[in-house]
């Protein structure tokens, strides 16, 4: 029997939904320098975003302030923690006077919160506050900084990222008949 026909929108299975998008063509697209930048970065092991006290985790005091980077919120399920972890949202934290990849992070548990935070970021709070997980790479190039960011959203279009970086064309469906 089709899973769908145990879910509708009154169902509250359905406040939990995520839409998964990953284009391997965009990646594929992407600039062949920009993509080995990536992968040639060190991403951290996954660590918990908020601890026991509901406070953002000691483990997040290991990020750097003289760095910027990427970073990537990630759900993980507590049914298989091992294989249940979904890719969430992709961020950014240029390297300034002002700014470092430490504070960028720290700063969505007061977003999350705030009447003025963004409307995916609360929701994504507030249904998976306990399941959220980063890994973060550092960086003090804010050139690839940018672009890093801009194609991994493109690829992978997380679904509470609210902006496209880049304009992407969408194809105009095709009649099946």
């Amino acid at each position: 029997m089709d899973i769908d026909a145990f879910i509708n929108k009154n169902d509250k299975a359905f406040v939990y939904q995520c839409i998964y998008y990953h284009d391997p063509n965009r990646w594929n697209e992407a600039s062949t320098c920009t993509k080995d930048a990536i992968n040639g970065l060190l991403w951290s092991d996954y660590i918990k975003y908020l601890g026991q006290d509901g406070k953002v985790s000691k483990e997040l005091n290991k990020l750097p302030k003289d760095a910027g980077g990427l970073y990537l919120f990630f759900i993980q399920g507590s049914t298989l923690p091992s294989s249940e972890k979904y890719l969430a949202y992709i961020g950014r934290a240029y390297y300034t006077d002002k700014e470092n990849i430490r504070k960028r992070v720290k700063r969505y548990l007061w977003e999350s919160t705030s009447k003025n935070g963004r409307p995916k970021i609360i929701r994504l709070f507030r249904h998976w506050k306990d399941n959220l997980y980063i890994r973060f790479c550092s960086s003090t190039n804010n050139d690839l900084i940018k672009a890093g960011e801009s194609t991994l959203i493109n690829a992978i279009l997380p679904p509470f990222n609210s902006d496209l970086p880049e304009k992407i064309e969408f194809k105009e469906p095709q009649k099946a008949f």
